[in-house]
């Protein structure tokens, strides 16, 4: 983990930011409210966010739920035992990791690996749903290109494709770029 936002009182800070710079977290940012953890968090780029629960304005399950729902941050909520079994499954429900208190250190680093962990994978899935969606994107550009190639100069889908294919080469540019010649020509 690069970058990590305590949130907590004054006195445990501290021992947070040891706990997770033992962690290998090496840069933490603070904040003593759920309300300052709010505007850090839209102001910064960080990868964990350590909720040390109860805060002075709120208990921290809906900061955590909340910043869950707006970040791709990992989020840890330590709370007390008895409170902790209460929340845990709606949060964990929203990818929120719950850890009852007192957290030991080997506790801590777990959990930060497996959000590194878990990061990393969701990282490498948006990427490869990203390049599906580009995909996708440029076969509905091709079908509309045939559809308006069938359209005015009524050729055969068969024959489009050759004819957007033949374009693609002849000018030497993607199928996409090809497409997108043919809609701009023909879509008048």
């Amino acid at each position: 983990m690069e970058s990590a936002l305590i949130v907590s009182g004054e006195k445990a800070l501290p021992a947070l930011t040891s706990l997770l710079k033992g962690c290998g977290c090496s840069k933490t940012v603070t904040a003593a409210s759920a309300g300052e953890a709010r505007r850090k968090m839209m102001e910064l780029s960080l990868s964990l966010v350590l909720i040390n629960a109860p805060l002075p304005d709120e208990f921290g399950s809906d900061l955590a739920a909340s910043l869950a729902d707006a970040t791709t941050a990992g989020i840890i909520l330590v709370a007390p035992a008895v409170q902790a079994a209460d929340v845990a499954l709606p949060l964990e429900n929203l990818g929120v990791f719950v850890l009852e208190k007192p957290i030991s250190r080997s506790a801590l680093a777990q959990a930060v690996r497996l959000i590194s962990v878990s990061r990393r994978r969701i990282a490498q899935l948006q990427k490869k749903n990203a390049e599906l969606l580009q995909k996708l994107d440029d076969t509905r550009l091709a079908c509309r290109a045939k559809c308006l190639l069938v359209e005015r100069l009524h050729l055969t889908e068969d024959e489009a494709h050759h004819c957007l294919e033949r374009r693609a080469m002849d000018l030497r540019v993607s199928r996409r770029e090809a497409a997108l010649t043919v809609i701009r020509q023909y879509e008048d």
